[in-house]
């Protein structure tokens, strides 16, 4: 029974194929010239490596370990810096090839005529990845070293723009919430300072530390941070999951200032200086007010901390990413990638039609 007909039969049984010579010098002479174009018109290789700065440095990271336990670190409420996948969507978006076209429209016009179909083609041409390191690598290839090198440079700079623009947003949007905040917790401070001076001064008492006592003042400062940091933990559940690290860390904390407050009171009793139950309803009033004023402190201290931190976040927007290699042409040979893939299908092609010839199909013989 014949094999029905096919393309590749068709071809393979021309009388050109047939002929060994023939066929043979078709498919070395294609050969050859695909292996010529896959070196010319040579290919250049631009790249340059870009290292996002950790989160937590600079002064910002400073004024809040000067804070110490005592002090919130509000900045969680709001998060560490973001992912090297949202770095990487950053990278790729069209503002930033909006602004490498502006940068690079003057130098060379011919390659920007029609932005549009420029941007397309960059978008194409660009390689934008995420290596070992949370490290981005761009890479150009192109036939014009200069307007590769150019390329990756825009790049660079461009995804900088783009990440302290972004940056300035953010901390604006944060700094309105802080300053509302920043003034809750002033008033708040205020009237707790009113309320604790009019009542000391109507019952004619001395200061908080030596009206109370040592132990029982170092009580209230520690329920003063408990209240705050239950704030704090408030506040971030309405923005985190219950299993985010930090939700766990301030529950921790929170749990190491509620057993110092055990300790204090378990130790306290029968000492009349430190029982509270023991203090007149003048004292017990006293020290509730004094309470209160430190955790209105300790919330005033946060919230103007964090304006300080947002300050240095605003100056420092644009050291985002460090560059770790300027841009720079790649020393190895580069092939063109179309070409090469046209030389496998043509060798594979030599390969099967030779076997076709020496073993042709049931039918064809």
């Amino acid at each position: 029974m014949t094999p029905p007909p096919t393309i590749m039969s068709a071809v393979f049984d021309s009388a050109w194929f047939r002929s060994p010579l023939r066929r043979r010098l078709t498919f070395a002479l294609c050969a050859l010239i695909l292996a010529a174009l896959c070196l010319w018109p040579r290919q250049y290789a631009a790249e340059t490596e870009l290292l996002p700065q950790t989160s937590g440095g600079g002064l910002s990271a400073i004024l809040a370990q000067q804070a110490g336990g005592a002090i919130l670190d509000l900045g969680s409420l709001t998060g560490n810096r973001q992912t090297i996948e949202a770095d990487l969507t950053v990278a790729r978006s069209y503002s930033v090839l909006r602004t490498v076209i502006v940068k690079l429209l003057p130098a060379f016009p011919s390659r920007f005529r029609d932005p549009v179909k420029a941007a397309a083609k960059l978008r194409h041409e660009l390689g934008i990845i995420a290596i070992r390191g949370s490290i981005l690598q761009i890479t150009v290839r192109d036939h014009d070293p200069a307007f590769a090198k150019a390329l990756v440079n825009a790049v660079a700079t461009s995804i900088q723009d783009r990440l302290a623009a972004l940056s300035i947003q953010q901390a604006g949007q944060k700094r309105a919430v802080a300053e509302n905040r920043l003034r809750e917790a002033s008033l708040r401070l205020f009237n707790a300072q009113q309320a604790l001076t009019q009542f000391r001064l109507a019952n004619k008492l001395a200061a908080p530390e030596a009206q109370l006592g040592a132990g029982v003042s170092e009580l209230a400062a520690l329920q003063g941070q408990l209240q705050a940091k239950q704030v704090e933990l408030t506040g971030l559940q309405e923005v985190a999951t219950p299993n985010n690290v930090q939700i766990k860390v301030i529950q921790t904390e929170i749990g190491s200032i509620k057993r110092q407050i055990a300790e204090i009171q378990t130790t306290s009793r029968g000492e009349s200086s430190l029982n509270l139950a023991g203090l007149s309803l003048t004292n017990s009033a006293y020290f509730n007010l004094y309470r209160d004023e430190k955790t209105a402190d300790i919330l005033y201290q946060v919230y103007t901390r964090y304006m300080e931190e947002l300050t240095i976040d605003e100056m420092s927007a644009n050291e985002n990413m460090d560059i770790i290699d300027p841009a720079y042409i790649n020393p190895e040979r580069q092939f063109n990638i179309w070409a090469v893939g046209l030389l496998i299908v043509v060798l594979i092609l030599a390969v099967m039609a030779e076997g076709y010839v020496l073993r042709p199909p049931v039918g064809r013989r």
